[in-house]
């Protein structure tokens, strides 16, 4: 069995993800916002995570 190692996070503070995240070099992206998520997943594996204020 593989495991995942998730050893960086990052936080924009609202600004794209997307070019940002193909520019780092990125594997995966998980975010809490729709919006963000769909900026990203043209570049990156995108997940939703569908916690958080802006999902209430």
């Amino acid at each position: 069995m593989e495991h995942i190692r998730i050893d960086e996070a990052l936080f924009l503070g609202g600004k794209d993800k997307g070019e940002f995240l193909k520019a780092f070099g990125v594997d995966i992206f998980f975010d809490d916002q729709q919006k963000h998520c769909e900026s990203a997943y043209q570049h990156v594996a995108t997940g939703h995570v569908p916690h958080g204020v802006a999902n209430e």
